[in-house]
């Protein structure tokens, strides 16, 4: 008998994304948020990707652990699908990209604007 696909649900996608912001954040490694969760990296690193779904126990270790509500690893409205938004600090360098971002004057934000897109465009 052939074994089902499963893919992760958008809503364990959308708290591991969260979760992942508030980690790198909070300037932690996965080895450090898993030590203060009492688990390993691989698991951090499993229920950021959506793979493994956290527990409600779990968000609350993990609130305390990054100094953050539980209610912050939710939505305020509908879950929006990776592909319809990105949240920067998700993105690897993407929490440092944007302190860099708010310490520069209004010119210089422009410009930066404009390199991106560029790179955006020169990627599809």
């Amino acid at each position: 008998m052939p074994r089902a696909i499963v893919t992760a649900d958008p809503v364990d996608v959308f708290v591991g994304e969260r979760l992942r912001a508030a980690r790198l954040t909070s300037g932690l490694s996965q080895a450090d948020l898993g030590k203060a969760m009492n688990l390993s990296f691989q698991q951090v690193q499993k229920y950021e990707r959506g793979t493994n779904r956290i527990s409600a126990s779990m968000l609350v270790r993990a609130g305390k652990a990054l100094g953050v509500p539980v209610s912050d690893f939710f939505p305020d409205d509908d879950i929006r699908l990776k592909d319809e938004s990105v949240d920067i600090r998700t993105v690897r360098g993407g929490a440092a990209l944007a302190e860099y971002f708010a310490t520069m004057d209004s010119a210089q934000r422009v410009i930066l604007l404009q390199v991106a897109q560029e790179f955006a465009r020169s990627a599809r």
